[in-house]
């Protein structure tokens, strides 16, 4: 056999590359953080840089390709190349072209709860069925439990025991404010103004034009012939109660005030009873700071105007509209009968057949049915169908979605006080009795929100304390207290959160099928009370009696 000489095969390393220096083959000199071997003989003055009948890369490192700080080195396919840091709350992910980028995917783990459901965490009485959701830390909206008619906006109809993420398209900018309410119909208002809607649309309520159901979110401002086409939307108000036949308002930045939907009596304040698909400007009023509907289908729809005006039009078969009869109006109309005489008004509250009106001087009005229950406040139980003063320092009013009325207020002195239905001793009766004078609530004087959840008699209330601690009072049949078992209590019992603090509160369901919210400061959300159609998030559909994370 043959013998092959491959002759001498040796590199010899020469240290950082130096112009003036001659270099000879196999000679490795390092540059630039790269190592490079020299090709020819006799090389001078010829940088290895882009010099390839000379030099040849040898080993390459990382000083010519990064030099600030937080970059990352990746192989581009060709060579080393470096990616910037990447923006606060950014992930690493893989662009289109198979290699690494910066991104904000839809999903993140850190992703928490910061706004729950308006209509279910503030004064508007209406709560929506077996489903809950909210506003999430990256303005998207996530939502869970019954799916009838597409309201999770996910585009089908399964129930859902953890949170979806709401179906908008691409480039939608985020949510400000989310509504549901107890008919399978949704709206959004995102965070440039517009209105977006989805689920039910069997009357129009969702404002499209038509009176087709919509499995995911369509933006309802960019209908041209739509009166809020333009404007800024800043609030929906929907129908309480749980009789169907919806109806909605908006209320624009510009104190204009839009409705849509069923409108069997006068309730859309346009001056006839016709059925509307699409938002039409409400008459009359304007400069709208606050507005509310009162029971669906039989409703009553009211509007204070910045100069303290009051109006008030649609359902009057139970004097909640205060001008002393039970006829109807179709248009929005002034009233300052009663003790509503001489005053500005600045905010209205309703309930299923009783109206509130809290004056500049924090004196409160009450007016409409009031037999049986005694939920005015007023001191009997005869119906009052003009206004009378009911309290004064007075905050805040807080009323339930449907019969079996009753009422809260929240005192300037951050006291709690109770009236009306007094089943299951909601009302703040230890003896269950229905009661036509307000009565403190025992829960101290540092109460800074309150709710009230149930209908069909199941009434039960929580109460935020100012320190982030909650108190629970009332029905209790599906654990809804949040206090451990399925015990009512006819007395405020402290909501077992260690070492927690609530940053706000929410009930939800109807009859006894009831579930509260706790959402805390770190932005995790507890849940309580009916498992049914999910609306706990318990896959087995379980109740829960003690606050238990909702699991993203």
């Amino acid at each position: 056999m043959g013998t092959v000489s491959l002759g001498k095969i040796a590199f010899s390393y020469k240290g950082s590359y130096v112009g003036a220096s001659t270099y000879f083959r196999q000679d490795v000199v390092s540059f630039n953080g790269d190592s490079y071997v020299c090709l020819v003989d006799n090389t001078v003055g010829v940088v290895p840089l882009n010099n390839p009948t000379k030099w040849q890369l040898f080993a390459q490192g990382t000083a010519g390709v990064t030099n600030a700080a937080g970059e990352l080195v990746y192989n581009s396919g060709g060579a080393l190349a470096a990616l910037a840091p990447g923006a606060a709350g950014q992930v690493l992910t893989i662009g289109a072209n198979g290699l690494p980028v910066w991104g904000t995917p839809d999903v993140r783990s850190g992703t928490k709860f910061k706004r729950l459901l308006e209509n279910a965490s503030i004064k508007v009485n209406n709560r929506p069925y077996r489903r809950f959701g909210g506003i999430m830390t990256d303005n998207s909206v996530r939502m869970w439990g019954n799916n009838e008619n597409y309201v999770l906006g996910d585009g089908n109809t399964f129930a859902r025991p953890y949170p979806v993420r709401v179906a908008f398209p691409p480039g939608f900018p985020g949510a400000a404010k989310v509504y549901v309410d107890y008919n399978y119909s949704a709206y959004c208002i995102d965070l440039n103004g517009q209105l977006w809607s989805w689920g039910y649309n069997g009357y129009g309520q969702l404002g499209l034009n038509d009176t087709s159901d919509r499995r995911v979110p369509v933006n309802a401002s960019l209908v041209a012939s739509s009166s809020i086409f333009g404007k800024t939307v800043t609030e929906v108000v929907v129908a309480g109660g749980v009789e169907g036949y919806c109806s909605v308002m908006v209320l624009c930045a510009d104190g204009t005030l839009h409705s849509t939907g069923y409108n069997g009596y006068g309730q859309l304040g346009l001056g006839d009873t016709t059925q509307r698909n699409q938002f039409i400007q409400v008459p009359v009023v304007s400069n709208v700071v606050a507005a509310r509907m009162g029971r669906e289908r039989y409703t009553a729809a009211y509007a204070v105007q910045a100069d303290g005006k009051l109006y008030a039009w649609g359902y009057n078969g139970d004097g909640q509209l205060g001008d002393g009869t039970t006829a109807q109006s179709n248009i929005p109309v002034q009233r300052t009968s009663g003790t509503l005489s001489g005053k500005t008004i600045s905010n209205v509250f309703c309930g299923h057949s009783a109206a509130y009106a809290l004056d500049s001087t924090g004196r409160l009005h009450a007016w409409g049915t009031n037999t049986t229950y005694g939920n005015l406040g007023c001191g009997n139980f005869a119906n009052q169908f003009t206004p009378l003063q009911v309290a004064i320092g007075v905050a805040d009013v807080y009323t339930n979605s449907y019969d079996y009325p009753m009422v809260l207020i929240r005192k300037t002195d951050g006291t709690l006080w109770g009236a009306g239905a007094g089943n299951y001793s909601a009302n703040g009766n230890v003896a269950g009795n229905h009661a036509a004078d307000f009565a403190q609530i025992p829960v101290g004087n540092t109460v800074t929100k309150a709710a009230i959840g149930g209908t069909g008699s199941y009434n039960y209330c929580l109460a935020l304390m100012q320190n982030g601690t909650v108190y629970a009072w009332g029905y209790n049949g599906n654990g809804a207290l949040g206090v451990g078992d399925s015990t009512n209590r006819s007395t405020p019992v402290l909501v077992p959160i260690a070492l927690r603090t609530v940053q706000d509160i929410a009930v939800y369901g109807t009859s006894s099928e009831q579930c509260s919210a706790f959402l805390f400061d770190d932005g995790q959300l507890c849940v309580a009370g009916y498992g049914g159609s999910y609306a706990n998030t318990d896959n087995n559909g379980n109740w829960i009696g003690t606050p238990y994370p909702v699991i993203l």
